[in-house]
């Protein structure tokens, strides 16, 4: 008798731990579709939640001729917001951006997305081993001739201990791949300031033609309006890659000199950032 019951337990056990094995292996960590105006959207999630850490990520496809920004739209668009004040079990979150393009049209330069974009966000958990509910709030501008701000609704219910679906790692370590790294000494371009009689300052950014960047693009602090950076003709010669911005746009009557500046180099293979400091010209 004694026996038996061992067994049944045992049995029981193993039916009950391979039940959990696919409840959680089935279990979908990329949220319905949400339909916005000419796009749709998701959240997907992966990663060991039991770390402390988990990688999230809000997915856009946009229909045809239509397009989405980066953090800095350029001379008119509307820079993505994203507000967790509604999330549980969520510390902290960082916003990561994916490499951006240029686009020129009657109205001017802007910066952003087309087709598709998956913006990742490392999130940093308040405890481990408790149930998560990703809420996220937006606002986009979802943009052709036209600019329409979208404000939406977002929300992904993770227990304390998941198994992302391959289509969300696949998805969310492809979108990583696409956030531009830190630049290395040999990545790093020259940056020169240069004075200009009776007019703005303007800035030089030159960059190895090896590095195979496509673009550039400068920001500076929150209260300032750069325009965007435009490539001179190539010099063949001094096999270099090179961009001007002149320094309109900064506050007036200020000097700009010591201010924090982020540079971003989108590349074929790989884009870079760097940050750097506004130097007053010698």
């Amino acid at each position: 008798m004694i026996k038996k019951a061992k067994n049944f337990a045992l049995c029981f056990v193993a039916v009950l731990t391979g039940s959990m094995a696919m409840t959680l292996s089935s279990q979908a960590f990329e949220g319905q579709w949400v339909e916005l105006p000419n796009a749709k959207a998701r959240l997907l999630a992966t990663g060991d939640p039991m770390s402390g850490r988990i990688l999230a990520g809000l997915e856009i496809e946009l229909d045809e001729d239509w397009k989405t920004y980066w953090r800095f739209p350029g001379d008119s668009g509307i820079p993505p917001s994203f507000d967790w004040s509604g999330a549980q079990n969520v510390a902290g979150t960082r916003l990561l951006f994916p490499a951006p393009q240029r686009f020129k049209d009657e109205y001017g330069q802007s910066v952003g997305y087309k087709h598709r974009v998956v913006f990742p966000i490392e999130i940093e958990l308040e405890g481990a081993g408790r149930p998560t509910n990703l809420e996220l709030d937006i606002v986009l501008g979802i943009c052709r001739e036209v600019c329409i701000p979208v404000m939406e609704r977002f929300s992904l219910k993770l227990p304390p201990v998941f198994v992302a679906t391959e289509v969300a790692k696949t998805i969310l370590n492809a979108a990583t791949d696409t956030v531009p790294m830190k630049a290395v000494e040999a990545q790093q371009p020259e940056i020169k300031i240069t004075e200009r009689a009776g007019t703005t300052p303007i800035v030089t950014i030159s960059v190895p033609s090896k590095l195979l960047i496509k673009d550039v693009f400068i920001e500076g602090p929150d209260t300032w309006f750069l325009s965007l950076p435009e490539k001179l003709p190539a010099n063949d010669t001094e096999q270099l890659d090179v961009w001007q911005l002149p320094l309109d746009g900064t506050p007036i009557g200020k000097e700009p000199w010591g201010a924090a500046m982020r540079l971003t180099m989108v590349g074929a293979d790989r884009s870079f950032e760097q940050e750097f400091t506004l130097t007053a010209p010698e």
